[in-house]
């Protein structure tokens, strides 16, 4: 049976993102269906459709939904083992920044909303911020020992978590050196990020409480 995911709109769901692409790294089949957030009833039509909370995005395996981004991850590893690393110690590094990314970083993502398509927007930088910008370079800093750019070795779930914050740091003009902006660079250029970035591009319709800094 086909998978079905339900996605908010690419240009500005950024957990979306994270679903979407994860499905895409596995290279499983599933239908998509778009569900514009923030619009009137929005909550309800995805709650229909199976998750709970009314937020995206929301995994139907048949009858069976899954929602929250991490709960997808760890419903597809058990089914397609490859989302996490083979080593158990990298693994868990893994899952921790995973779960890092999910439960953290709430200051950067409201004075950053996600807006794939924009730039030169800038946001104002509290200390919070700040902190939120030093830890990512921090992480991201790691990247590279393995024989490929990324965080352990191949493409994976801890990537994916990063990439909608690359899109930010290029929204919002966030200036990296080093490691870090070549880590970056190589989310922003990775075939599935970009291929997700151009139908965010060539999306219809605007979510005024996301068009900020401009």
């Amino acid at each position: 049976m086909t998978y079905r995911l339900i996605l908010g709109n690419k240009n500005y769901s950024s957990w979306s993102m994270r679903a979407w692409l994860m499905m895409r790294l596995i290279g499983i089949d599933f239908e998509e269906t778009i569900v514009p957030i923030y619009s009137p009833g929005a909550r309800d039509m995805v709650a229909d459709l199976g998750g709970e909370t009314g937020l995206v995005p929301v995994l139907l395996d048949g009858d069976l939904a899954i929602w929250d981004t991490l709960a997808i991850f760890e419903y597809l590893h058990e089914r397609h083992p490859s989302v996490w690393p083979t080593r158990a110690d990298h693994r868990a590094r893994a899952r921790s920044y995973a779960a890092e990314v999910h439960s953290g970083f709430a200051d950067l993502r409201d004075a950053m909303p996600c807006n794939t398509r924009a730039r030169g927007r800038r946001a104002v930088v509290s200390p919070a911020i700040e902190r939120d910008i030093r830890r990512t370079i921090r992480i991201w800093e790691g990247s590279g020992n393995f024989g490929s750019p990324w965080l352990f070795g191949a493409f994976g779930g801890a990537d994916i978590m990063f990439a909608p914050i690359a899109t930010r740091f290029q929204t919002y003009g966030i200036a990296l050196s080093g490691r870090a902006a070549c880590y970056g660079d190589s989310l922003l250029n990775h075939p599935l990020v970009a291929e997700w970035l151009a139908a965010g591009q060539a999306e219809p319709g605007v979510i005024p409480g996301s068009e900020i800094g401009c």
